[in-house]
């Protein structure tokens, strides 16, 4: 059976279109500074980092600097009052993932007079405490904003008093009508797509029965010398950060991370369903025109994002009977 490349989801396009809309919070003439790229084997963050990085060439950004968490200098050498700061977007805006929002933090408490801008994210915060704490600090940078991939984000950090949020997706959907899907599809069982990390859930009794073959990003994606050459790489990587001479290693990553994407997309591309509760998983299946049968995360991501964006997607059924279970932030 051969599958021809997909027909867009309208629904998707728009989604697409919604981004360029990024470029109104920002002077997109200013040289800018990127931070957080990603240096693991999590595609979905992946796929947040290539949707950004096709935007910024499609827009004509000129990213003059690069960095990732471990290359991050204690002072960006030649910066400008004028260079806009766009951090990473994603899921990590809280306390589950501490270090990256510590990280943001201390960027605005560091570059008072610089643009940031928050990429797309889903926040949360274990306690309404902690969230009031952050969004007080986050406050008193003079020239910020956040954007939020879902309504629920966005209650939350206007009801804790954020100045500057509004909602945008995420990057991710600047990858629309990129990817080659046409690939032979394989297998009649779907592709379960299960957490195994801290935001991991119950698969619903209603998908529980779909019988199909179970992965992770991290579990099963990979072949084995994949696995071995990604640790070679982001070992590498990471020490250099840490401990060598500031050199922008991004170009080596950014071959490694395609390679990465690649082979995701390739064993996506072996099933016509995917069963999943990565919100990623939801938007790669989506992208390479998959039937995608979803449920939430242990905290909602899925579902919140589901009723800000998705609704209207063609091939997308979202399972509501989902136990939430309970999340423990570290």
């Amino acid at each position: 059976m051969t599958q021809n490349a997909p027909v867009i989801d309208p629904a998707l396009m728009t989604l697409k279109s919604k981004l360029d809309e990024l470029l109104t919070w920002f002077d997109s003439r200013a040289r800018c500074v990127y931070v957080d790229y990603p240096l693991h084997t999590n595609v979905g963050d992946l796929l947040i980092n290539a949707g950004a990085e096709y935007f910024f060439a499609e827009h004509r950004l000129h990213i003059w600097r690069r960095y990732n968490y471990y290359d991050f200098p204690r002072q960006i050498r030649g910066i400008r009052k004028s260079d806009v700061i766009l951090l990473h977007g994603g899921g990590n805006f809280g306390d589950l993932w501490f270090h990256f929002q510590s990280l943001r933090e201390r960027i605005l408490a560091q570059y008072p007079d610089n643009r940031v801008i928050f990429l797309p994210q889903t926040v949360h915060f274990s306690s309404d405490e902690k969230g009031q704490a952050s969004a007080r600090r986050i406050n008193q940078h003079r020239n910020y904003h956040v954007f939020v991939r879902d309504y629920r984000s966005l209650e939350m950090l206007q009801g804790w008093g954020l100045h500057s949020v509004s909602l945008m997706p995420d990057t991710a959907h600047a990858l629309t009508g990129s990817l080659d899907a046409a690939q032979p599809i394989q297998r009649t069982r779907a592709l379960r797509l299960i957490r195994r990390d801290r935001e991991a859930s119950s698969v619903p009794l209603e998908l529980s029965s779909v019988p199909g073959d179970a992965f992770d990003w991290d579990y099963g994606m990979f072949s084995l010398p994949r696995r071995i050459k990604h640790q070679l790489v982001v070992n590498t990587v990471k020490t250099m950060g840490r401990y060598g001479p500031p050199v922008d290693c991004h170009r080596g990553w950014y071959r490694h991370r395609d390679r990465l994407i690649h082979d995701a997309v390739r064993k996506f591309l072996d099933y016509n369903t995917i069963v999943t509760n990565r919100l990623h998983g939801v938007l790669l299946g989506l992208f390479l025109g998959r039937n995608v049968m979803a449920f939430d995360n242990n905290y909602g991501k899925l579902s919140s994002y589901y009723e800000t964006w998705l609704q209207e997607a063609q091939q997308l059924t979202f399972e509501r009977s989902l136990h939430r279970d309970p999340v423990t932030a570290v």
